[in-house]
């Protein structure tokens, strides 16, 4: 029951008026608060699962990127090794030093277009002479070893980009997690306020059947 202040305009409430509105008042933050949080929330799922995705991408690149250095090592070491082959089937020793000696730097080299430099004076000398089974393998070899190390230089480029991106959804994640706790102690404390009411309308109801 609501009685009306002489005058002023004022609604006075009896008991079970009073809780009918609190009810009512707390009902209605709650639906203001749920529509934000649920709004945010999908967009704090979002960023959560982006962040997780972003980090197993990055592990299995990394894994990619040690397989490719290990391959690109692995290449040159054989072709060292496949050399005596070519002092075998004639090429005189300083021609293969010089070979061997251009892979050694070509080893080490970080900029592919200085590695296919090299490379290319290797080839040019594995061209000279008699075409051989062996030198067919080494080339072959160096060429896969450049292919390894430009596979690396793009993985390498992904990887600075997935590092990126991960940076800017945590940035989000963090911008929004205050806001996200806050309304959800919010909606909480008017959940718990609307039990506590309910059950006091509960009562008064109960009292006045009796």
């Amino acid at each position: 029951m609501t009685t009306e202040g002489d005058g002023v305009g004022v609604t006075l409430y009896d008991r079970e008026g009073l809780i009918d509105a609190v009810i009512l008042k707390h009902n209605r933050m709650l639906e203001k608060y749920n529509f934000e949080f649920e709004e945010l929330d999908t967009r704090f799922s979002s960023y959560s699962q982006g962040i997780d995705d972003s980090k197993k991408k990055h592990e299995e690149l990394l894994e990619r990127i040690d397989v490719l250095k290990e391959k690109r090592q692995q290449l040159y070491h054989q072709v060292e090794i496949m050399l005596e082959k070519l002092i075998e089937s004639g090429m005189q020793q300083k021609d293969v030093n010089i070979i061997r000696d251009n892979i050694a730097k070509a080893k080490l080299l970080s900029p592919v277009n200085e590695e296919k430099a090299i490379v290319e004076s290797i080839l040019s000398a594995l061209s000279i002479g008699e075409t051989l089974e062996s030198k067919s393998s080494i080339k072959s070899k160096i060429e896969e070893a450049v292919i390894s190390h430009e596979e690396l230089i793009a993985a390498s480029g992904l990887e600075c980009a997935l590092i990126e991106n991960q940076r800017l959804q945590e940035d989000e994640l963090n911008k929004a997690k205050p806001r996200h706790s806050w309304l959800e102690k919010r909606i909480q404390s008017h959940k718990e306020a609307l039990k506590y009411w309910g059950s006091l309308k509960y009562r008064e109801t109960e009292v006045t059947a009796v």
